[in-house]
């Protein structure tokens, strides 16, 4: 989970390096296209027994959302400070909860709901609206983190059936295509430096995956979760060091606002699966 979370923070330097020279669409395309890296040799050894699927239009609703998610998110990440793009991605799981009680009827008790509304409480400490401008960029963050709870119910029904990494491919072999056609029509040719740093989004950001896909394989969720909010420490570090970005006070208190809440809806879940 650190290197997880040292992977995602380099993303996120990349993107910002880029500061939105690039359409996000091409750098959701490199995104996708450098992932393929991570599981075409892995498929390649079961052959084509490998990639049927019985939920082929699961699989494309999971790739809209994350084309979407991930779209929003690079346009996003581009000029908003490290810390507060960081920050923004603690919202996923609380989204993801709402839509888990309200698409796959899923029973969410008293906890998990205030849990939830503590953690929406945290992104409005960051956001402050009426006191802080919430702009494009902002409202981009907070649709990528509706968008990637959409993408994370798609693959958790994808999972009873398929293996992670056929959902992933999946997802990267459709995306490719559908964010080629964009790319040409509005994109533009990179440099060279600029293209290795786009294919490093792309490998970064699915090595990131990988690990976290590893990390809460081989322990609870509750127990490596802390280590994944060192992703926000880093990203000041790295914006103070490479963009002399100042991290506001209200972005520390709610992002421990969000974890904590998402921390605890973890360890809960944890201790309920102990006792059963």
């Amino acid at each position: 989970m650190i290197v997880a979370a040292l992977s995602f923070t380099t993303m996120l330097f990349f993107v910002r390096y880029l500061e939105g020279r690039y359409p996000s669409i091409e750098v959701v395309f490199f995104r996708a296209l450098a992932g393929l890296v991570f599981v075409i040799p892995i498929l390649s050894r079961q052959g084509i027994s490998g990639l049927r699927t019985k939920h082929f239009p699961m699989h494309v609703s999971r790739t809209v959302f994350a084309l979407a998610a991930m779209f929003f998110f690079y346009y996003g990440v581009a000029y908003v400070p490290m810390s507060d793009g960081t920050a923004f991605t603690f919202i996923i799981p609380l989204f993801a909860t709402v839509g888990a009680a309200i698409i796959l009827r899923e029973k969410v008790d008293a906890p998990r709901w205030t849990a939830t509304i503590v953690g929406f409480l945290g992104t409005l400490i960051i956001i402050r609206p009426g006191y802080a401008e919430i702009s494009l960029p902002v409202l981009a963050m907070l649709l990528s983190a509706v968008f990637y709870a959409g993408s994370w119910l798609s693959m958790k029904i994808l999972t009873r059936t398929d293996s992670a990494s056929l959902i992933v491919l999946y997802m990267n072999v459709m995306i490719v295509p559908l964010a080629l056609i964009p790319t040409l029509i509005l994109g533009k040719m990179p440099n060279f430096p600029d293209l290795l740093v786009l294919i490093g989004v792309g490998l970064t950001g699915s090595f990131a995956h990988f690990c976290q896909a590893r990390s809460f394989a081989s322990a609870d969720a509750s127990a490596v979760m802390p280590f994944d909010f060192l992703r926000l420490p880093m990203a000041v570090a790295w914006g103070w060091f490479f963009f002399t970005e100042k991290t506001d006070l209200w972005t520390w208190v709610g992002a421990v606002v969000i974890f904590s809440s998402t921390y605890y809806i973890a360890w809960r879940e944890s201790r309920l699966k102990t006792s059963d």
